[in-house]
């Protein structure tokens, strides 16, 4: 396999630790390791990643900015994650290709990866972690349908 480089844009250091050793372990090379969104983004700039495990909410800092801006300048392929299950729509705005939700398990981030990888490829993504989203195949019909889900009416800002 291609060394596949990894920004990781994580503000909880022990998630940051977890995901930095399984995914080392699994071949990637990691190039950087990120809490904020303007590190995330100076990171990008420097390395240009192939692949990027962003987290929603940054302290401080918005992930969807870092996702959108890896998405855009670099082509980064970008796995989200976050424990807010109202933004869907929101992680699929910014060009990321999946979602992992919060909590998950760090062990699953390398079989998301190899997903992503095939998303991004235009080839069928292999089998997806449990609870992972595929961003690029929520249908406009079930985005609405979250909402009442998740306790939000249509006027609710999600």
């Amino acid at each position: 396999m291609n060394t596949l480089r990894v920004l990781i844009v994580e503000d909880d250091t022990f998630i940051a630790m977890s995901l930095e050793d399984v995914l080392s372990d699994a071949g990637y090379e990691i190039c950087g390791v990120a809490g904020s969104e303007s590190e995330a983004l100076a990171l990008g700039a420097a390395t240009r990643p192939s692949f990027a495990v962003v987290d929603m909410r940054l302290s401080p800092g918005d992930g969807r900015v870092v996702a959108r801006e890896l998405v855009r300048r670099y082509g980064t392929a970008v796995l989200m994650a976050t424990a807010d299950g109202a933004e869907f729509e929101s992680l699929a705005a910014t060009g990321a290709l999946a979602c992992l939700p919060k909590p998950y398990a760090t062990r699953h981030v390398p079989a998301a990866l190899r997903a992503i990888c095939d998303l991004r490829d235009g080839r069928p993504a292999g089998p997806l972690p449990a609870h992972m989203f595929n961003l690029r195949r929520l249908p406009p019909r079930r985005r609405p349908l979250l909402r009442p889900m998740l306790g939000l009416s249509a006027g609710t800002p999600g």
